[in-house]
């Protein structure tokens, strides 16, 4: 993992300046979201939230305003794709 922060070092710096002591709460909820993902018992499923919860990490330390927004789009992408996955199961299963 060293060389890949090494890269990303060079690419992440404080820039677009975004009102992080404002942004913690939503930062918060949206983590609080992914964490629940990662109680499914399913096989790998955990991989992607872990990564967004961790790029999220990674540009709130950083204080960088693009790769914060960059990171919530992936935040919402993966929680898109385990509401799709949850309502299929639901669908498969005949319980609604």
């Amino acid at each position: 993992m060293i060389p890949v922060f090494r890269r990303l070092e060079r690419v992440v710096r404080p820039r677009w300046g975004t009102h992080f002591e404002m942004t913690k709460r939503v930062i918060g909820f949206v983590i609080l979201l992914l964490g629940a993902t990662l109680l499914a018992p399913v096989p790998f499923s955990h991989i992607i939230p872990a990564l967004v919860i961790m790029l999220l990490a990674f540009a709130y330390l950083e204080e960088d305003g693009i790769l914060l927004c960059i990171a919530l789009a992936a935040a919402a992408l993966s929680l898109a794709i385990t509401a799709v996955a949850v309502w299929g199961a639901i669908e498969a299963s005949g319980f609604w």
